[in-house]
This record gives structure tokens, C-alpha cells and sequence, in this order.
């Protein structure tokens, strides 16, 4: 019985080389004409012809959100100087052009040592250092006054009390963004309705313009970029939060759409199998434009009413039999 059952698994294994007309007649030493047999035959799947038509399409991306809190802005001492008056206590709100503090610094117009013309300089002038946007004060816990600041210290920091969401987007995915996404809903995790989130930034750590920069840590090469959104103010957040965000990133409408399953390639560019009225096929290359994942936009190569594959024949550079997967099959027939 055993003996029948790997028999039967070596005729399955041969009937699918035979069928696929690539690696069997490949080893048996073909001329480059059955080359060309053999990649028709590889392409053979099987799929029906179907009509190109007009339709809408709208791609939207759910993405895995954390809600951060928006970054301050520093307070900076330039030449730094000894601090004399803090005007505001750590956690005070401030508007933008508040004082903050002051730092006594030399005074450049003050007299060296050996003289000056203009003894009545002060050796030292009195900064103040202003609020560079609006929002909560932080870092003057650590911050008395005779402190001395090195140049370019940053004693304090001004926090506008405004949220964003943050989300991972892997590389390949951003092909699905076609634009600057406008419509951005963010829901929260057992937290309050959806609301809008007004689009910042997509790229490498949510500080690149729209267009294909890498960053972040989502996908599998370690390539990726960050989508970064204003929360809603009236939207009640904390700071890491998790949530959604349902981003639109593409909308077409009165176009030509094909199931994506018809097209070798889903951005940009792709192929078809054009199939004419005496039943003949044409590979044609054709222009892509927006995805929902279903269906794709076609721009360009096609027309209402012409008839193409779908599926789509296998690419024979690609889809072809893996010898290792076939004796991995007998291996286990014989167990």
C-alpha cells in the first residue's frame, strides 16, 4: 500500500512539471524557439476574459495609532549668563513672547582691561528671555536664580498643550498613497467617538514630506515611514493613547477600473493580457493609478469594452515550480 502511495505522489509531481511546460522540457535541453513554447505554456492559468469598464474607486488604509504629545519649542540662551529673575514657575501657561526668565550677560560695549574712552560702560547687561510659542513651562524646576547658563543652554521648554497621532506605515505600502491624504479620521481604543486628525507629515519618522521616504520599524527590511496627524482639540486624549486611524490616500472616479487579479503589478505601471475578437492574446503594458486593493485605475493602454484576462496568466519569469517544494511533497507521501 505504501509502496502505491509514493507511485502516485511521483505522477502528480511529473504531471505538474509536464503542465507547466518550464523545468521538465528546461532539463530535457530545449532550442530558445522552445523557450518561447515553454513561457506559453507557464502562462496558461487558466483565466477567463472579462470588459474593461468605468467605475470609482476609493482607497483607504486602517493604521495601528499612538497619540503623543506635541513637542516644545526650547527657551535658548545664546550667550548664556547668569540667571537674576524667573518671571513664571515650572508648569505655568504662557502665551508666545511671555518672559521666562532673565540672565545677566557681559557687555560687549564695556570697557576692557587697559582702558576705554567710554569708562561709564556697564560690564554687564541685563536679557530677557522669551516664550517661543505658546503653552505649558517646563525644566524651571531645575533652573534658581545665580545659576550660570553656558552658551547655548536651553533652561526651559514651552509645550503648545496639543496632541498628535503617530502611525507606522510599512515601505511597500506607500504605493497606496497617491497624494497628500485630506480626509484622516482617528478613533480611540475604548475612548470617545471618531473625530477628525488634520494630516501633518508622511515620512521617515514623521518629519519628511509626502513621497516615499523610509524610516520607522514596521515592515520586514526595517523600512517604513510615519503618517503624523493634529489631533482634534476637542478631542479628550492622554499622551500614548493607542488607536486607528482610517486615512483615504486615493479617490477616483468615472475611470477605468480592472481587478487588481488582471494586472501583473499594482502601482504605476503594470501588464495585461488583451484578448481580440478572433480570440488572440497581447501582453500591453498599461498606466496605473489608484488602488482600493480590489480593483485598480488604469490611465493609460486600455479602453471601455476590450477584453482582458483575469486572472492574469502567471509571469513564467516568476511563477514557476519550485523543485524544492515538490520533494518536500514526496518526502511527506512517503511518510
Amino acid at each position: 500500500m505504501k509502496k502505491w502511495i509514493i507511485i502516485g505522489a511521483v505522477l502528480v509531481v511529473l504531471g505538474g512539471l509536464a503542465g507547466s511546460g518550464y523545468l521538465l522540457l528546461r532539463s530535457l535541453g530545449g532550442s530558445a524557439d522552445d523557450d518561447m513554447l515553454i513561457a506559453e505554456g507557464a502562462m496558461d492559468v487558466g483565466g477567463a476574459p472579462i470588459e474593461v469598464e468605468m467605475g470609482g474607486i476609493s482607497s483607504v488604509m486602517v493604521l495601528d495609532a499612538v497619540v503623543e504629545a506635541e513637542p516644545g519649542e526650547s527657551v535658548k540662551a545664546r550667550n548664556g549668563g547668569t540667571v537674576t529673575h524667573l518671571w513664571v514657575a515650572d508648569g505655568a501657561e504662557v502665551e508666545e513672547g511671555a518672559p521666562i526668565l532673565n540672565v545677566r550677560v557681559p557687555n560687549e560695549s564695556a570697557p576692557e582691561d587697559g582702558g576705554s574712552d567710554d569708562a561709564s560702560a556697564p560690564a554687564t547687561s541685563e536679557v530677557t528671555l522669551y516664550a517661543p510659542t505658546s503653552g505649558t513651562v517646563s525644566g524651571l524646576d531645575d533652573v534658581l536664580v545665580g545659576d550660570v547658563l553656558e552658551p547655548g543652554a536651553e533652561p526651559a521648554e514651552v509645550a503648545p498643550d496639543v496632541f498628535r497621532a503617530v502611525a507606522s506605515i510599512p515601505a511597500n505600502d506607500l504605493y497606496r498613497f497617491y497624494e497628500d491624504p485630506e480626509d484622516i479620521m482617528l478613533k480611540i481604543d475604548r475612548g470617545p467617538p471618531a473625530d477628525v486628525c488634520e494630516f501633518l507629515s508622511l515620512g521617515a519618522d514623521g518629519g519628511a514630506d509626502a513621497g516615499g521616504e523610509t524610516g520607522g520599524e514596521d515592515a520586514g527590511g526595517g523600512g517604513g515611514s510615519e503618517l503624523v496627524c493634529r489631533v482634534a482639540s476637542d478631542l479628550r486624549v492622554f499622551d500614548g493613547v493607542q488607536g486607528k486611524l482610517s486615512v483615504t490616500t486615493g479617490e477616483a472616479e468615472n475611470v477605468l477600473v480592472v481587478p487588481v487579479t488582471s494586472v501583473r503589478g499594482t502601482a504605476e505601471e503594470g501588464e495585461v493580457v488583451v484578448v481580440s475578437g478572433d480570440g488572440s492574446e497581447e501582453v500591453r503594458e498599461v498606466g496605473l493609478g489608484v488602488s482600493d486593493g480590489s480593483f485598480v485605475e488604469v490611465t493609460d493602454g486600455l479602453s471601455v469594452g476590450d477584453m482582458i484576462m483575469d486572472p492574469v496568466p502567471l509571469d513564467p519569469r516568476f511563477d514557476v515550480p519550485d523543485a524544492g517544494d515538490d520533494e518536500e511533497d514526496l518526502m511527506e507521501g512517503e511518510g
